[in-house]
């Protein structure tokens, strides 16, 4: 099956899964609602840490806020595409994931498609208001190169933060197990991105650039469009968080991909 037969077959398993997601109503306006005041909390927690000092790192409340909203909504859309895999160690332990091999299908596809959850639209919600409140407190002059670097910006880190889940998920093809990984590695990565980088040591600026490229996510790309300066990096590095995005992914699909074909059933 081509790549291009996947496109309306992917909208019609994500037509099934909002259908029975919008059977239970009111379990999803709470969950919206609850994103939307846990964000806000973190937003609150910022502003009273700015109240006596101003700046952090150079950066005040409103570019605080802006770099946070940037870091939320690729989150969101992340959490939409990529958050099951966190628990595909389950599927494996359970024995439930040889379904996806036995189908016509790109396993890796399938596993894909089979959830897609609107439940992040408080994400979305959360992050329009902050770019609407910011760009007027901040005179931000929205042409249209900076609209769609900023969605380009959006989709590379929506593909850094997907593609170290889905680099986390392949770890359970060897030992059956790779949610705790989760914990270890991309909650603290993603914590990262509540801050700008250039207050944490040199070697993690490094890591975040480099290794696990979460700079990308939002720190280089919100730098470059309030063209504020950054440290020991290029002023422009930000525009190369498509790029970043896409290496990235390609090698997290590749790795998972290596790990299937070394895939044997647990026969749970």
């Amino acid at each position: 099956m081509g790549i291009l037969s996947y496109i309306p077959l992917y909208f019609r398993l994500v037509a099934a899964g909002i259908r029975a997601q919008m059977q239970y109503r009111f379990a999803f306006m709470m969950r919206i609602v609850g994103m939307i005041a846990a964000y806000t909390g973190t937003a609150v927690t910022m502003w009273v840490m700015l109240y006596q000092f101003e700046e952090l790192g150079g950066w005040n409340f409103y570019e605080l806020l802006f770099l946070f909203a940037v870091a939320v909504v690729s989150w969101g859309f992340c959490i939409i595409l990529f958050f099951h895999f966190r628990s595909l160690d389950t599927y494996i332990v359970n024995g439930t994931f040889d379904r996806f091999l036995v189908r016509p299908i790109n396993p890796f596809f399938h596993f894909m498609a089979m959830k897609f959850d609107i439940g992040a639209a408080g994400q979305f919600i959360f992050s329009i208001f902050i770019f609407i409140w910011v760009s007027g407190e901040l005179n931000l002059q929205w042409g249209l190169g900076k609209l769609l670097f900023l969605l380009s910006a959006i989709i590379g880190g929506v593909l850094i933060q997907g593609g170290l889940l889905v680099m986390i998920s392949a770890i359970a093809f060897w030992t059956t197990k790779s949610e705790r990984f989760y914990w270890v590695v991309m909650y603290p990565a993603r914590n990262l991105t509540n801050y700008p980088l250039g207050i944490y040591p040199k070697i993690i600026q490094y890591i975040t650039a480099f290794v696990i490229p979460f700079g990308f996510v939002n720190y280089f790309p919100a730098a470059a469009l309030l063209e504020k300066d950054i440290n020991y990096f290029h002023a422009n590095i930000g525009y190369l968080t498509p790029v970043v995005g896409i290496v990235f992914f390609f090698l997290a699909y590749h790795l998972w991909m290596f790990g299937l074909n070394r895939y044997k059933s647990t026969g749970s």
